[in-house]
């Protein structure tokens, strides 16, 4: 198995002692990364923390389906009830992760999908024709959370190809089509649609590269993948996660990232299906998004309250050349707080919520680009 922490894990730059942690990912599993209480310590005001594999490619399979008649490719990162998530790593063979709270989507933040389970055979998540979706990027309304419907034909002599929600409505009103809504949301950010994709971005992926200017280096509808950037941060107990950025809002950040702005992204920003990303404006320099230390999560993939859908905080150090260290935790950003060392605030008035997938990192080590 490949290691994706497999040199020097951490460079401190701008001090006297250099820390040199080497981590080998044991074959019982991926390991979580913490620093030590003494590397802690030695990274001082106005050095430079550099990770190893700060930005590393995932390849990530696209699923095809349509909107108003057209094609559109999106990747499924999360759902919101176990059955789901693993019938979705079936088939794409990428793990998707189980965020339970994505069921508290409030309505009018929901799009619509439509599963056939007879009719057409093809390329659908159950065996026949492709899922209809209700909007792409740039319509009214839409949104990358998707409530699940299983539609049937009554009769199969009836059953054709239907490429729009227009389309299944009026069959189901001709009495030829059961339509059965779930509880089930799926996290389906698109990445290619009629119109409009993603930014590419240009260039080589390294420790190095600017966050800004898209998340994605490779959209491929024909081998049907698509290749994100994947940040390194840190999860609340200082593990090691991943994670992309497929679509937010305010459209400031959104342009600035080279994403999808999606305004209904703005109505999670007071739900419980928005959890606490805490990003850094001053400090340590590093590749954070802002170019200081990575992000803290408020949870993990594995844990009840993930979600997908993050509400961004800023954290700033009161005095950055004398106060400011290393925080890995949410134990310790409450530490820094209590203390009086920085300040924690919503960014943007509370506004500012960003679609951004957590993976750990055996999903990484499984979906590393070879290109």
């Amino acid at each position: 198995m490949n290691n994706l922490v497999k040199k020097k894990d951490l460079k401190v730059l701008g001090i006297a002692t250099s820390i040199v942690l080497g981590m080998m990912l044991v074959l019982a599993g991926p390991l979580n990364i913490k620093l030590t209480y003494a590397a802690q310590q030695q990274v001082e005001h106005g050095s430079v923390l550099k990770l190893s594999s700060a930005n590393v490619q995932i390849d990530i399979p696209l699923i095809k389906g349509y909107v108003n008649g057209k094609e559109m490719y999106v990747i499924a990162t999360d759902a919101s009830d176990k059955e789901s998530a693993d019938l979705i790593t079936k088939i794409t063979g990428f793990k998707v992760n189980v965020a339970p709270v994505l069921s508290k989507t409030p309505e009018d933040v929901l799009g619509q999908a439509f599963a056939f389970t007879n009719g057409i055979q093809g390329d659908g998540p159950y065996g026949f024709q492709l899922a209809v979706l209700s909007a792409h990027p740039g319509d009214q309304g839409y949104t990358p959370l998707y409530q699940v419907n299983s539609v049937e034909w009554v009769n199969q002599e009836n059953a054709r190809e239907l490429k729009s929600v227009d389309e299944i409505l009026t069959a189901e009103q001709n009495g030829e089509l059961k339509i059965k809504k779930t509880i089930t949301v799926v996290n389906k950010p698109a990445v290619k649609w009629d119109g409009g994709e993603l930014m590419v971005k240009e260039g080589e992926i390294n420790d190095e590269t600017p966050y800004g200017g898209g998340q994605v280096t490779m959209i491929d509808t024909e081998n049907m993948v698509v290749t994100f950037i994947g940040h390194r941060g840190w999860g609340p107990d200082g593990s090691t996660i991943y994670y992309i950025v497929t679509d937010a809002v305010p459209d400031m950040p959104a342009n600035m990232m080279g994403v999808v702005h999606a305004p209904s992204d703005e109505k999670l920003a007071n739900t419980s299906v928005a959890v606490d990303l805490t990003q850094f404006t001053n400090g340590i320099n590093g590749t954070g998004p802002m170019g200081f230390q990575p992000g803290i999560g408020h949870a993990n993939p594995t844990d009840q309250n993930y979600s997908p859908m993050w509400r961004i905080h800023f954290a700033e150090w009161n005095n950055p050349t004398t106060e400011a260290k290393l925080l890995q935790t949410v134990l310790d950003l409450n530490n820094a707080k209590d203390n009086g060392l920085l300040t924690i605030s919503p960014a943007m008035e509370g506004k500012h919520v960003v679609n951004c997938p957590f993976f750990d990192q055996q999903t990484v080590f499984e979906h590393m680009s070879k290109t």
